[in-house]
């Protein structure tokens, strides 16, 4: 496996850092600072914080004695920026310039190893100013008397299936429908659970041999380590025999989500109402095209990892506490909502606890506080408390059947069956800080949303009608990313998915930046569509939008074969017994797993699908003699193999050895 989830480094950063650095200096053309100088500078600023990723190349040419060291680089880069808005107006701007380098490097200072992250870091320090130039910009009288629609069904639609087949696709081109990992195949394991309207599964004879990781043994069940939320959603399609087909959905879920946020954020900040009709109308798709064109999350979305469904949920729990709280919203709409927000809060929840925890804390304030205010009719009060009750309670239901006691999950058992998964916190070292808050792994496998772009699109809503929306996405991800970096687990290991324990903060970086991006595509659109030629030549109106988006094809069109091609390897490499039974085509077989023919853990390759009574191949692993006997007497009348991590076949006789 090549570290972080690419075979280089240094060449994924550097593609991210220079299309995230074009991109910002496309917003600062679009929407410039009072004085050319100061444009200049904050130019000179971005361009400077860019270059420190081609520094070995520079070392060569220059020599390694004339280059400033690292801290250095930097912050010279960063001074740049605030000198550009101390030369400016107002002069708030500057001043708050200032005390964001000040903090900039006082964190430079005491993390260690993380130069990437310090240069994103600086980067979406500079997105943030500019978020806030736009801010101060935007007089109050320029936001459109009445608030425009922000329901596009047809779009969704289309961004809905466009979302799915492009994870369908990764699925089966990457995957070739195949798992390996343990969570995927607890999830899988649960899911056939479930489709069967089971809590648990009986557990089988020759019980060691049909062994999965994180699928745990209690008290003559068998159930998986994970709470219910996501092999509850697989269930249906593990009874359709379309598991594989579950992430992919879930990922078009995601994207609607993350379209209709980017339209809350853009709403209200273009002008006139027709300006900012076509600016929301833009924001949507843009939003959720960027976000799904990113190598981890559409690497996610097409497996059957949880994270693509808690997203999902907080993406949803902040599109519903958004529209329960808009005045004079019809009984029924907010009811429907109400419902919505319940049911996703406690989806989240379901799906993986803490995330669905941290991820609601600016929903909950949110929420509260409207409530407080009476912003939140009877009707969708009451349809948030019973979605929340209904799949809160299903949830208890099912965990009271696995494990004989009320509130508590598999992960009570965990530290007693897998002593290696015990959750421990405990503060960041300074070089651990990368693994919690992953400014550069998270800047190349998000591409082509970055922290940069969405901090101008956050802190732009601020001055419209969805600060609210602002609020939450950026409270409910800095609770996530905060926890995560006091979670031992997980630092300096990767699988080749990209940092999908905070996944979930995609969200709020795929709305901003198609918040961000939206009013520099009508600018392109209005040019193209103008019959004065004038006005068609105007440099002004349509390059920056050409340039942020040749940055973005540039970006994905270079990451990708460095990126896919290392989770796709992981993949193919981890399920050679399983494909050669499916190649063959084998019937009424038992494919024998032993440990030297298992790439990862042979544990993983024991898929066996719990609740199904006769499966076409039998995975069993083969540790010890006595395995050969207990298989013999209660499988009788198949056919044994043997399979390579290689793919390859051979036929057993009756007795193996």
């Amino acid at each position: 496996m090549h570290l972080p989830y690419t075979d280089n480094y240094a060449e994924v950063v550097a593609v991210a850092a220079g299309s995230v650095a074009a991109t910002l200096g496309a917003v600062l053309w679009a929407r410039p600072l009072p004085r050319r100088l100061s444009n200049a500078l904050f130019a000179l600023g971005i361009a400077g914080a860019a270059s420190f990723a081609f520094r070995q190349e520079l070392v060569g040419l220059v020599g390694h004695h004339v280059l400033p060291k690292p801290a250095a680089w930097l912050a010279l880069a960063t001074t740049f920026t605030t000198l550009a808005l101390l030369w400016s107006k107002p002069r708030s701007l500057g001043a708050l310039a200032a005390a964001g380098q000040c903090g900039l490097m006082l964190l430079s200072s005491w993390v260690t190893g993380s130069e990437g992250e310090m240069m994103f870091a600086c980067l979406a320090w500079y997105g943030t100013l500019l978020g806030a130039h736009a801010l101060r910009a935007t007089p109050g009288g320029a936001v459109a008397a009445r608030l425009p629609r922000l329901s596009y069904p047809v779009q969704d639609t289309v961004v809905f299936l466009v979302s799915v087949g492009l994870a369908a696709f990764v699925t089966a081109k990457g995957y070739d429908f195949l798992i390996y990992n343990g969570d995927e195949v607890a999830y899988t394991f649960q899911a056939n659970v479930y489709a069967h309207l089971r809590a648990s599964a009986p557990i089988p004879p020759c019980a060691s041999m049909f062994e999965n990781y994180w699928v745990f043994r209690h008290q003559g069940h068998a159930f998986s380590q994970y709470t219910p939320g996501w092999p509850l959603f697989m269930a249906p399609f593990d009874r359709m025999k379309l598991v594989w087909l579950a992430g992919p959905v879930m990922g078009g879920i995601l994207a609607v989500g993350i379209a209709r946020l980017a339209r809350r954020l853009a709403a209200g900040l273009g002008g006139t109402y027709d300006e900012s009709e076509r600016i929301i109308a833009v924001a949507g798709p843009l939003g959720a095209l960027l976000s799904m064109l990113g190598p981890s999350l559409l690497l996610n979305a097409a497996s059957r990892f949880s994270h693509t469904m808690v997203a999902a949920c907080f993406a949803w729990a902040v599109e519903s506490a958004a529209e329960v709280a808009t005045p004079r919203l019809a009984r029924r709409r907010s009811l429907l909502f109400g419902l919505l927000l319940g049911s996703a809060t406690a989806l989240g929840l379901a799906t993986r606890p803490a995330d669905g925890g941290f991820l609601g804390v600016g929903i909950f304030i949110y929420f509260a506080q409207a409530l407080v205010r009476r912003r939140i009719p009877l009707g969708a009060f009451l349809g948030t408390c019973a979605g929340f009750a209904f799949f809160a309670g299903l949830t208890a239901i099912i965990l009271r059947l696995q494990l004989g006691t009320w509130f508590a999950t598999g992960y009570k058992l965990a530290p007693i069956i897998r002593p290696e998964a015990r959750l421990i916190l405990a503060f960041p070292k300074p070089s651990d800080l990368k693994y919690g808050v992953p400014l550069a792994t998270g800047s190349y496998c998000w591409w082509p949303v970055a922290p940069a772009l969405a901090a101008v699109g956050l802190v732009r809503a601020l001055g419209g009608r969805s600060r609210g929306v602002s609020f939450m996405l950026a409270v409910g991800s800095l609770c996530l990313v905060a926890f995560y970096s006091f979670v031992e687990f997980g630092r300096g290991v990767d699988d080749g998915l990209g940092p999908r324990y905070v996944m979930p903060i995609l969200v709020a970086q795929g709305a901003g930046t198609g918040a961000c991006l939206a009013p520099l595509v009508v600018r392109l659109l209005d040019a193209l569509g103008s019959r004065d030629l004038s006005r068609l030549l105007a440099w002004r109106r349509f390059g920056p939008a050409l340039v942020a988006f040749a940055s973005a094809a540039y970006g994905v069109i270079a990451i990708a074969p460095r990126t896919y091609p290392v989770a796709a390897a992981e993949y193919r490499d981890s399920t050679g017994p399983l494909r050669a039974a499916r190649d063959h085509h084998l019937k009424n077989a038992i494919l024998f797993i032993h440990p030297e023919d298992a790439v990862q853990g042979w544990w993983n390759l024991n898929q066996n699908p719990p609740l199904d009574p006769n499966p076409d191949v039998l995975y069993l692993a083969r540790l010890k003699p006595a395995d050969d006997v207990c298989a013999r007497k209660h499988f009788p009348g198949r056919k044994w193999y043997r399979a390579r991590a290689d793919g390859t076949l051979r036929e057993l006789d009756a007795s193996p050895r």
